[in-house]
């Protein structure tokens, strides 16, 4: 995965609000005038971190923030914020087959070791995606996403394909798999899933990660989702 001044939680090939506990996002939204909260902690071979992640809907738009905040080797820490705006009409709803896309830019402020001041926030990606979710049927669903990151400290842009299937088997079980590739930073394979203490209300959910043929690249995290926490 790659790694820019971000660790492995925060970095370009996971980009922000996919729903917990997919790092692909699926072709919906929270709802109009209604908002959740979704949060996990992540742990890799060098970092740890916690992610905050509200989002509320407005008409066919959901508007999300992220904050984030790991501490990195050698004693750095690191903290990050995300603004993204997600459209999924319904007029781009085929049947079974939902369509949309997702734009975000991230900022992050470095904090190195020893010392009490931060460096100031600087800009490190705005990305967009196209969106793809569709009901196969018997509890399948499969997301897909596409897009362009741009790398703002490298001065490059990165191409992002995800791909993602989730199972159902109980109204209170989720299992999932997923690959995430983005360009000149190799495959990350995740499995995980997700326990419902409230059907679709308040999820638990855990996953475990890592980049396919890059050593110690290994990830696990858990974390839960709140959805219609305000709203009608």
């Amino acid at each position: 995965m790659k790694k820019i001044l971000l660790p492995l939680l925060f970095s370009i090939a996971t980009p922000a609000f996919a729903g917990r506990p997919l790092g692909t996002d699926d072709a919906g939204t929270v709802g109009d005038r209604q908002c959740q909260l979704e949060a996990w902690r992540e742990r890799s071979e060098e970092t740890r971190g916690w992610v905050v992640s509200p989002s509320c809907g407005l008409g066919e738009f959901e508007l999300g923030v992220e904050f984030g905040w790991a501490k990195l080797p050698e004693a750095q820490k690191e903290s990050s914020q995300t603004l993204a705006l997600k459209w999924a009409p319904e007029v781009l709803k085929f049947g079974p087959l939902g369509l949309g896309a997702k734009t975000w830019t991230s900022r992050s402020r470095l904090s190195p070791a020893g010392e009490d001041e931060k460096d100031g926030w600087q800009p490190i990606e705005n990305g967009l995606l196209a969106l793809a979710s569709w009901k196969i049927g018997a509890g399948f669903t499969a997301h897909a996403n596409l897009g362009n990151a741009r790398d703002r400290i490298e001065h490059q842009n990165v191409r992002l394909a995800n791909l993602a299937l989730t199972w159902d088997p109980h109204e209170r079980i989720q299992l999932f798999a997923e690959a995430q590739n983005t360009q000149r930073a190799g495959t990350t394979q995740a499995t995980g899933l997700r326990l419902w203490a409230i059907p679709e209300k308040l999820g638990i959910d855990f996953t475990a990660a890592r980049v396919a043929g890059v050593k110690d690249s290994s990830s696990f995290s858990i974390g839960f989702g709140w959805y219609g926490i305000l709203g009608d």
